[in-house]
């Protein structure tokens, strides 16, 4: 038996003579992803979507949308994205081609590949070089834009015109 014994001790060490791995003292904190690379739904280059969409995270466009999107959250629409529709959003990427107003209360990302043909509001907006960009753009803080909007639609007089020189 003393010889059984000893083979299966020498097969199968035991759990006292195993080295443990060292744990590291202190963990590694993944740097955070940008957050066109982050987890996110996606509508795919065969989807065909007509309607109103309304989401609450991160939704990416690589096929065909037509209709309304309303989100507090983050719109991407991707290279092979194609979009016709009125857009509120949190914020968003573009990088395909859009057809339409797009109202933002953070930041717009106009990446080279985009088309925009329609008016952007948003407090930031990014616009890379090569971008198809057809349209007015109103960037400035959401508060201010509001206060700015109200002046701008009041009548104008005609003592507002004239010169005092």
């Amino acid at each position: 038996m003393d010889i059984l014994r000893s083979d299966r001790e020498k097969s199968f060490p035991s759990t006292q003579s195993v080295a443990q791995p060292p744990t590291p003292a202190s963990p590694t904190v993944p740097s955070p992803r940008p957050r066109d690379e982050q987890a996110y739904t996606t509508l795919g280059e065969d989807t065909q979507f007509k309607g109103t969409l309304k989401f609450k995270n991160t939704l990416k466009i690589e096929g065909t949308f037509e209709g309304d999107i309303a989100t507090d959250g983050y719109l991407i629409i991707g290279k092979t994205g194609r979009v016709k529709a009125e857009i509120k959003v949190g914020s968003g990427i573009v990088e395909g081609k859009v057809n339409g107003n797009i109202t933002a209360k953070d930041v717009i990302d106009l990446r080279s590949a985009a088309e925009l043909f329609g008016d952007i509001q948003a407090s930031k907006l990014k616009i890379e070089e090569g971008v198809v960009y057809v349209g007015k753009a109103d960037v400035q803080p959401a508060e201010r834009r509001s206060s700015v909007g109200d002046a701008s639609k009041r009548p104008v007089k005609e003592e507002d015109t004239k010169s005092t020189g």
